[in-house]
This record gives structure tokens, C-alpha cells and sequence, in this order.
């Protein structure tokens, strides 16, 4: 009796141990990730129940994560993986993976044992240790992959044959409506691109990666120097030397030959430095001048109108009334014979036209 009671016992300990253990690996195993800090306001949704996370929150297998705008909220899992969510972002933990619904978010990765993925709707980024910056955008089915360490291969994730490789300071993207939703080849990314992308997080190493700071060299200057051997001189240059015995015959040789200048004419100018005894006289003007008083003459009649014709004449028709030009003598005379040709007189015709139209009604009404 006392030997069944002590194998019931130890069958209650054994029992009581795997219970433990199941329990610990199923909380293991079900929280996949922990949140490090939070700027603002995230939450966590699991199985329909929504609350607020803090710095220390473990993060459920399948949960969703969500920042309000103007928020961040940085987590790692247990594979050595780190997140940095930003504003109005939307992100949910698998297995093994996550899945970017919505925003912006940037992916450090400290191990090379293993691939990891980043997955959106249509996208898939997979690499094993580097980092980079992952978005994509529900409204327009945009997704977007910035690669700021590493080497990353980003694919359709409904046909990953096609996928692009992707280095330090590349970026590429997917849509629908271009290449067939096929990634984009890699394209380097700007300076003022990276920054505006950078902006949007805080507290993360922004350091520009290589090849994405801004330089600039002046276009016909190469950096890399020239493999063309640079020529010896194989004659040295040789010195003149004269002697100085020689140097008096030189100089009265090529005295003769130089070019001298002439010296500018000098122009007379009179100095009045010294006055002179010369006395001066001026001949038909009178010792003393009278002064007469000027009466000021009233203005005559004519004055004003030659000032009214004068200001008549400076007048000036506009360009669109059309001036009329008075017919000189020769068109005068034409005009009176062409009058003398007429047949009839102006009253005749008129007399002729209305006998016409009586004429024209009565064939009418006949």
C-alpha cells in the first residue's frame, strides 16, 4: 500500500512537470515579438480585443500592430530582428515573418543564419543581415523597398522568379499599372529622397549610406588619374654663358638696331605767372551806361489766335477715322463731265425705277 501511494506521488510530480513545460513553450511559442519604446499613442489587436501597448508589452503570434498619426513604436522579436513602425502604420506578426498593411516601416536585421521576409499585399523583401525601409499604400496598391544596408532580393509575391537585387543605397517599387507589377530595376536613390524618407522616423541611425552623399565635380575633371606614362625630357636645357669681355661689343651692336621711342611734340601754353606793363584799352563803348526802364507791352489780339491755330494744327486725327482728302483741280473737272454724260437727271431715274416697279405689280396681279 505504502509502495502504490509513493508511485501515485511521483506520477502527480511528473505530471505537474510536463504541464509546466507544455504551458511554457505555448507562451513562448505564441508571444513572437516585445515592444522597446513608444513616442505617441500604438495599440495591439488580438483575437478581436484592442489595447494599448507600453514600453515592456510582449507581442502575440498574428497580432496587429497600429500607430496613430505622429506616433512610433519600436519592437524586436526572439530571431534578432528590430521594427521601427512609423505614423498611421499597420503591421502584423506571423510566424516567422511580418506583413506591412499599411505606412512606413524600417527593418534591422543582426543575424545572417537565416532569410527573413517583409511582406506587403503584392511584395515580398527578403535578406539576411542589413537594413532598409519598407512601405506600401493601401489606396493606390504601391509598394516600396529602400535598402540602406545589405543585400536584399525584392519579387512579386505572386511570381518571385523575376526578383531584383537590391544593394546599399537602391531602391525599387511595384504597382500594377507599370512593368506588369513586375519590381522595377534598382535605381539610386537621391540625397533630398533619403532624408524625406528619414524624416519620418526618430531616434534611428539616419547616416547616409554609400554612394547617396552629395557630390559634386566639375564635369570635365576625372577623379581617377591618368595611366598615360608622363614623357622625360631626354635634352636637358642647355645655358648661354657670355663672357664679360664680350658684353660692351654686344651691347653697342644691338645698340643701333633697337627701336627707340620719339618724345611727344610739347604744345605752347601762355603762364600768367609775371604781369606785364602793357596797358589796355577799350575802344566804342561809353564811360557811363544809361539805364532805361522796359515797359512791358500788352498782348495783342492776334498773339492769341496764332496760338489757337498753332494748337489746331498739333492735333492728331486717331489711326482708325480715316482722313478726308480734298480732290484737286483735275478731279473736280472729271467729276462735273462725268455728270454732263449722265443719260438722265437724278429725278428722271427716279421717275424711270418707279414706273418700273408699277409695271413689275401689275404683270403680277395680272
Amino acid at each position: 500500500m505504502k509502495k502504490l501511494y509513493r508511485n501515485t506521488n511521483h506520477f502527480k510530480l511528473l505530471a505537474i512537470a510536463l504541464t509546466a513545460m507544455f504551458c511554457t513553450e505555448t507562451f513562448a511559442a505564441s508571444a513572437v515579438a516585445v515592444v522597446n519604446s513608444v513616442i505617441g499613442r500604438a495599440f495591439v489587436s488580438v483575437d478581436g480585443r484592442t489595447k494599448s501597448l507600453h514600453q515592456g508589452d510582449q507581442i502575440a503570434a498574428f497580432a496587429e500592430v497600429y500607430t496613430e498619426l505622429g506616433a512610433q513604436i519600436t519592437l524586436s522579436d526572439y530571431y534578432d530582428h528590430k521594427y521601427h513602425l512609423a505614423g498611421s502604420g499597420h503591421l502584423q506578426f506571423l510566424n516567422k515573418t511580418v506583413q506591412l498593411k499599411e505606412g512606413y516601416l524600417w527593418v534591422q536585421s543582426f543575424q545572417d543564419r537565416m532569410t527573413f521576409s517583409v511582406e506587403t499585399a503584392n511584395s515580398v523583401a527578403s535578406f539576411k543581415r542589413g537594413e532598409g525601409i519598407v512601405s506600401f499604400d493601401s489606396a493606390s496598391g504601391k509598394s516600396q523597398v529602400l535598402v540602406k544596408k545589405g543585400e536584399w532580393q525584392y519579387a512579386n509575391s505572386f511570381n518571385q522568379t523575376f526578383a531584383q537585387t537590391l544593394v546599399e543605397g537602391q531602391f525599387s517599387f511595384i504597382t500594377i499599372d507599370e512593368q506588369e507589377g513586375f519590381p522595377r530595376a534598382g535605381t539610386p536613390i537621391g540625397y533630398k529622397s533619403f532624408n524625406k524618407v528619414v524624416s519620418l522616423f526618430k531616434n534611428v541611425d539616419t547616416a547616409v549610406p554609400v554612394g547617396v552623399a552629395p557630390s559634386r565635380n566639375i564635369a570635365s575633371v576625372s577623379e581617377e588619374p591618368s595611366t598615360i606614362p608622363v614623357m622625360k625630357a631626354s635634352h636637358p636645357v642647355k645655358k648661354i654663358e657670355v663672357k664679360k669681355e664680350m658684353e660692351k661689343d654686344l651691347m653697342q651692336l644691338y645698340k643701333s638696331r633697337l627701336v627707340k621711342q620719339k618724345p611727344k611734340p610739347k604744345k605752347w601754353a601762355p603762364t600768367y605767372e609775371e604781369k606785364g606793363n602793357v596797358e589796355v584799352r577799350i575802344y566804342g563803348a561809353p564811360k557811363v551806361v544809361k539805364q532805361q526802364k522796359v515797359e512791358a507791352e500788352k498782348p495783342k489780339s492776334y498773339v492769341f489766335h496764332a496760338m489757337k491755330e498753332e494748337e489746331k494744327a498739333k492735333k492728331r486725327a486717331p489711326a482708325s477715322v480715316p482722313t478726308e482728302a480734298k480732290n484737286d483741280a483735275f478731279e473736280a473737272h472729271l467729276m462735273e463731265a462725268y455728270k454732263d454724260q449722265m443719260r438722265h437727271s437724278n429725278e428722271t431715274n427716279k421717275l424711270i425705277n418707279e414706273l418700273k416697279s408699277f409695271n413689275s405689280d401689275y404683270v403680277q396681279g395680272y
